[in-house]
């Protein structure tokens, strides 16, 4: 009996087994089938399931061959994916001829991370419109959980694109493009070659942009280990151009770059808007560099650089310390074999940001162009400056060389500190500090740019630093002389000014603060003396027979801004032929002039006009004319007397540098000096005699 129900079971056991095996044997045929058919009774169930998944209309259309072995494999005749109701557009993506290939564990890595991986996507045609609105929503998102975080991209290893072309539309990034790209990979041509055109506008500007390679298979790869390919492409921004020539790998991860490049533009403000780094309005430049960037860290050489006239070096490097949530640091030298100081001029307002010129409001000479200064808020900076020659200007016969200086720019606060320059035997010292912090607070004030000017001089000879004009070389050659400079001297001096503003107009209209010039063991052009004491015989004189120079006893200037008004607290020059005392006031804010010059020529001289000379009027439009009042000498000595009590209060706080003067400068005064009144003496006090004016210290 147990035998019996034994060979049943295993009767039982056999026929389940042998019904499993026909089972599997049928699905395996019928999988074969399908696998040999593509699958294509799937195509209208996957386009339900993703129109209801993706929530918008998706079509597949025929041919439809769908394959899973080792893998998933789909091939299309046509994919519809529509964007979303909210975008006026066709459709998100538009494709003919499509083959996708994805590797099951890819599949369950988007299934963990929500970050789709592609094998391989070919494509004969696309057409992809790629729209972003202001508050973040895209073409490209698709529904999800809201606690599932966002989906990157995917990202695809291989991509093949006979035809393929994007409209771009990006509120938050500025930027409407039509891209067309293809590549020929995959053909039987030997020599393969890919390439991506670019053409629209990036933050209001016009751009157009082309690149090729022989191929984007090895670029589009986040294989670390891919070799880099050759790559050639250009790219216009607003007048500016980039031409690169150079190897570029990892399209898809690290996106290394190596090569070179060449950049023009008439500002190198509009590669700053173009790299979203702060760069100053300057004039018309080209630059050479080597390029060289890793992960996330870029490396610049720049072997030359010509900015207007002046010829550049840097060695950089361009950090946007991503991973800090920090703004970008850009640390490195700059170097400059010839550096014209003219050429900081469109910094300061004298050009528009694309390089042309800005013009000041009518009647104005002092520009008025806002600078972008909020900008130095988007970028940190660790900077050292050393210029072997900075060119002053035509005004001066001798360089500064060298120049030296540290730039450093942090939370909006840019300071060029450690100044150090020498030129004609002597040297400058100082610092520039302009603070355009933007508060985090959204709420919190703003307050304008803050800026502070410190710098002084010490012991520059003025004979040698300034420059004798053309027609003084010429008319000296004519009489076999050398031409004598107007002045000579030691000059010595300082500066600290402080104001505030998003102009020049504006920060000249708020300074506030003192300078201090003054000249020792000197000589001054009789020419020059002569005019300003309104001399005309011996003015004419000197023209023509010769401008021999006088020995020039003193020349002080103290001058106070208070609100951008200017005026001479002191402002004397004294030689043996002439003194002139200069008075009123230099308004910056107005750009308007009121000074008078009182002269005392020492000399007789039938055709002097005594009077004192008025400059007046605006900066636009100057006027000098004699001041019309009696001429008498009684009245040059009222004016002259007015200027003692100040002089005798400064004199003792001049630091008039390292070198001695013999000539003291509170005798320049002497004669103007209040006699005393005579009168009885008091017995019962002590008599008193009025004090010399106080001698400057050191002397």
């Amino acid at each position: 009996m147990a035998h019996q129900q034994s060979g049943q079971l295993r009767r039982s056991t056999y026929r389940f087994v042998k019904a499993l095996f026909w089972l599997l044997m049928v699905l395996l045929v019928a999988f074969i089938a399908c696998e040999i058919q593509g699958w294509t009774f799937l195509r209208e169930p996957a386009e339900k399931l993703l129109t209801k998944q993706l929530e918008r209309e998706v079509k597949l259309d025929a041919p439809f061959q769908l394959h899973l072995w080792a893998g998933v494999q789909l091939d299309l005749g046509h994919l519809y994916i529509a964007a979303p109701a909210a975008f006026k557009v066709p459709h998100l993506v538009d494709a003919d001829n499509i083959s996708i290939k994805l590797r099951y564990k890819d599949l369950w890595h988007f299934k963990q991370t929500n970050s789709l991986r592609i094998r391989e996507v070919k494509v004969d045609e696309i057409d992809a419109q790629l729209i972003r609105h202001a508050d973040g929503t895209a073409t490209w998102q698709f529904p999800k959980d809201d606690n599932a975080p966002d989906s990157p991209l995917p990202v695809i290893e291989t991509l093949i694109v006979k035809n393929g072309s994007s409209r771009i539309d990006d509120v938050i990034s500025q930027a409407r493009l039509q891209a067309k790209f293809k590549t020929e990979e995959g053909s039987s041509q030997e020599e393969l070659r890919s390439e991506v055109s670019i053409n629209g506008q990036f933050q209001g500007k016009p751009l157009k942009a082309f690149l090729e390679t022989p191929g984007f298979l090895p670029i589009a790869t986040q294989d670390a280990d891919a070799p880099p390919i050759k790559s050639k492409g250009w790219l216009e921004y607003a007048k500016l151009r980039v031409d690169f020539n150079g190897q570029i790998s990892d399209l898809f991860g690290r996106q290394d770059i190596v090569g070179n490049a060449i950049v023009t533009g008439p500002s190198l403000s509009v590669l700053g808007d173009l790299t979203g780094s702060v760069f100053p309005t300057t004039d018309s430049f080209r630059i050479s560099a080597a390029l060289s960037k890793h992960t996330d860290i870029w490396d610049v050489n720049v072997d030359s650089a010509k900015i207007g006239k002046s010829s550049l070096s840097a060695v950089l490097q361009y950090d946007p310390r991503r991973q800090s949530g920090q703004v970008p640091l850009l640390s490195g030298k700059i170097d400059g074999s010839r550096f014209f100081l003219a050429d900081l001029a469109p910094a300061f307002g004298t050009l528009q940001s694309d390089g042309t010129p800005a013009q000041p409001t009518e009647g104005r000479a002092i520009p008025d162009r806002p600078l972008d200064l909020p900008s130095l808020n988007f970028m940190d900076a660790d900077i050292a400056i050393k210029m072997d020659y900075m060119n002053l200007g035509n005004a001066f016969a001798l360089p500064v060389a060298p120049f030296k200086a540290k730039l450093s720019l942090n939370q909006g606060k840019l300071s060029i500190s450690d100044i150090l320059a020498n030129t004609a035997d002597g040297k400058l010292t100082g610092s520039l500090i302009i603070d355009a912090h933007e508060p985090q607070d959204g709420n919190a004030k703003r307050y304008p740019p803050q800026w502070q000017i410190k710098l002084g001089w010490k012991d520059i000879e003025l004979g040698k630093w300034l420059q004798v004009s053309k027609d003084r070389q010429e008319a000296a050659k004519k009489q076999g002389k050398e031409a004598s400079p107007y002045i000579t001297g030691t000059l010595n001096g300082r500066t600290e000014l402080s104001g505030k503003g998003n102009t020049t107009a504006e920060l000249l209209g708020s300074l506030n603060g003192n300078t201090t010039l003054f000249i020792e063991q000197g000589e001054i052009s009789r020419l020059v003396m002569e005019l300003l004491g309104l001399d005309i015989a011996q003015s004419v004189s000197a023209w023509l027979g010769g401008d021999k120079s006088q020995r020039l006893q003193c020349a002080v200037m103290d001058l106070k801004a208070s609100n951008g008004v200017i005026k001479p607290e002191v402002a004397l020059i004294d030689t043996p032929v002439t003194l002139v005392l200069i008075n009123g006031n230099i308004d910056l804010g107005q750009e308007k002039l009121d000074l008078l010059l009182a002269a005392k020529p020492k000399n007789f001289s039938p055709l002097t006009v005594r009077s004192p000379i008025k400059v007046q009027g605006s900066f636009v439009e100057p006027k000098v004319r004699p001041e019309a009042a009696p001429i008498a000498a009684r009245l040059l000595g009222s004016v002259a007397l007015a200027f003692v009590n100040p002089l005798a209060a400064i004199l003792p706080y001049l630091d008039t540098g390292s070198k001695s003067n013999s000539y003291n400068c509170s005798q320049a005064l002497h004669g103007y000096t209040p006699k005393p009144v005579k009168s009885e003496p008091d017995k019962t006090t002590p008599s008193t005699q009025p004090s010399p004016a106080p001698a400057i210290p050191g002397h």
